[in-house]
């Protein structure tokens, strides 16, 4: 499971969780790859989510960028992967009320040690 301590404390709060995937509400999303981009994490997908009143997630879609092999030039790769996700993001909400979406799925990829978020 991925450490979310690299996250300040009302996103860590807002996360769903489904499984081993991790969503955040729409109005969320792009603080959340920020977020991670300047923490030094490579977002290595978006999905959008339609989240049911019981909390169970299904993907109404997802990113395909492609990021190559991202730990060649990690530094390079954070920056190409927030505009890429930032892109992605753009586009799921132009359409998000008419495709019912309502979170966003974010997976990242981070260089261990994770250090925790001194953000409130």
């Amino acid at each position: 499971m991925k450490d979310l301590s690299i996250l300040p404390e009302h996103l860590h709060e807002a996360a769903l969780v489904a499984g081993g995937d991790f969503g955040w509400p729409l109005e969320l999303a792009a603080e959340v790859v920020q977020t991670l981009a300047d923490a030094g994490a490579v977002v290595t997908g978006v999905e959008a989510w339609s989240v049911d009143e019981e909390g169970v997630p299904a993907s109404v879609g997802w990113s395909s960028y492609d990021l190559d092999d991202y730990a060649a030039d990690w530094k390079a790769s954070v920056e190409t992967a927030r505009v890429e996700a930032e892109t992605v993001l753009a586009g799921v909400l132009e359409t998000a009320t008419e495709d019912e979406v309502n979170y966003i799925g974010i997976d990242w990829d981070h260089p261990e040690p994770v250090e925790a978020s001194e953000e409130p």
